[in-house]
């Protein structure tokens, strides 16, 4: 199911956002720390015009205060003098009071001088905290920013183990409650007495067109599953066959779309929920197979693992310049025997169990199932019988003497390695 990406996904967002966040505290406590440096600036240039008008200020004094011992010398002359002359001795008691006045103002000043030295030197003393407050917040903004980004890095590295894990075919943590199993059984139809077979693989290979072909079923038959060049299911769709109304198909969208990740077929699309998975390749063996084949085989889900387009395939092998000389049963073989080893050679490397491989085309189930016709058929018989063992189509009694018993498909078939042909009905209650 998409819970576990969607909750990855969010905590990713989130991650990202507490970054942005922090980057933008860092950014701010930066920018306020230029400020509180200038402003810092600023005090000293002001403590030090302050102490330049302090000093000013007592040299003003310092020439006041001789300026009034001069006056008070002068005025001592003055007064020995003043019985002779009464204007200079108030002359010079006019110009004591004057030394006085200006000593006092040179006082005043260099008290206002030292008062401003002190407003400069706590000026300076705050921007120098302030200075360090902002040091401080810049150094908590940018630790705020390292820990969203090492949240960040976290909450990637988890969606990209999710997604290693599930590539790996390592189902998710979180699996489907019973309630979560029969919420999607009854959303996708399924069936309570039936046999329920779902048709799997990577877009494009030929999915509905190969259950049509079951069916008994040609494109434009009412109730026939859409096919096309490109996906053309999109959601999953049952379909009840009407040779065997104990089985139900599903057609379901392939793997690998814009819209569907191989990685996350298994949940997004419910196969937990079936009876039967018929795994569908045509050219390559891809991690997706392998995916699906482990996430069935953890969650008990018997499969089939067929190759489709066996027509197709065959014909463009009889165009290579290696298999030119060679006539149709040894191309036929070739194929047969680079299919076995392609499939076996995958599920050792997977450490998957090993089992049969059918090699199918939709031309030849089409032909076995609505005509008898074994001409095109590889292994669509085996399949067909193999699904339904106790089939009584009338246009399989006539190949009937010529059926692949379940004993002989190991030794007949290209199969890795054989395994009993249990009734699938068997299963089902």
């Amino acid at each position: 199911m998409g819970s576990s990406s969607s909750r990855l996904r969010r905590e990713l967002k989130t991650a990202n956002q507490a970054k942005e966040q922090a980057e933008r505290d860092k950014q701010q406590a930066e920018s306020d720390k230029a400020r509180a440096l200038r402003d810092k600036e600023q005090a000293q240039r002001d403590e030090q015009r302050a102490q330049t008008e302090r000093d000013r200020a007592q040299t003003d004094k310092e020439r006041a205060r001789m300026d009034k011992e001069q006056a008070q010398r002068d005025a001592q002359e003055a007064r020995n003098q003043a019985q002779q002359d009464g204007a200079a001795r108030l002359e010079a008691e006019r110009r004591e009071q004057e030394a006085r006045g200006r000593e006092r103002e040179a006082h005043d000043r260099e008290m206002g001088a030292q008062r401003r030295v002190e407003e400069a030197q706590q000026a300076r003393s705050k921007a120098e905290r302030d200075a360090r407050s902002w040091e401080e917040r810049a150094a908590e903004a940018e630790k705020a920013r390292k820990a969203a980004d090492d949240e960040r890095q976290e909450a990637e590295k988890a969606r990209l183990a999710a997604e290693e894990r599930l590539m790996r075919g390592i189902p998710p943590d979180v699996r489907p409650t019973a309630e979560q199993v029969q919420q999607s059984r009854e959303r996708l139809g399924y069936g309570k007495h039936a046999l329920n077979i779902a048709l799997v693989g990577e877009s494009g290979v030929g999915k509905s067109a190969l259950l049509n072909a079951v069916l008994g079923l040609w494109p434009d038959d009412p109730g026939a599953a859409a096919v096309g060049v490109d996906e053309t299911t999109a959601e999953v769709q049952g379909y009840v066959d009407p040779r065997h109304p104990q089985v139900k198909w599903f057609d379901v969208p392939g793997a690998n779309t814009p819209n569907i990740s191989g990685w996350l077929y298994f949940m997004d699309q419910n196969l937990f929920i079936f009876d039967v998975l018929v795994i569908l390749f045509s050219d390559r063996f891809t991690q997706t197979i392998g995916t699906l084949l482990r996430n069935a085989h953890q969650s008990g889900i018997r499969t089939f693992l067929v190759r489709t387009k066996a027509d197709q395939l065959i014909q463009n092998l009889k165009t290579e310049r290696r298999t030119r000389r060679l006539n149709d049963a040894l191309i036929k073989k070739k194929f047969v025997d680079d299919t076995q080893a392609m499939v076996y050679n995958n599920l050792m490397k997977l450490g998957l169990p090993l089992q049969p491989v059918f090699i199918v085309s939709v031309t030849g189930m089409r032909d076995l199932v609505t005509e008898g016709d074994i001409t095109n058929v590889m292994d669509e018989q085996v399949v067909y019988q193999t699904l339904f063992p106790e089939s009584q189509s009338p246009m399989l009694e006539s190949t009937k003497s010529e059926s692949v018993t379940s004993e002989s498909v190991g030794q007949d078939h290209h199969i890795p390695v054989a395994r009993s042909r249990i009734p699938l009905f068997e299963a089902v209650e």
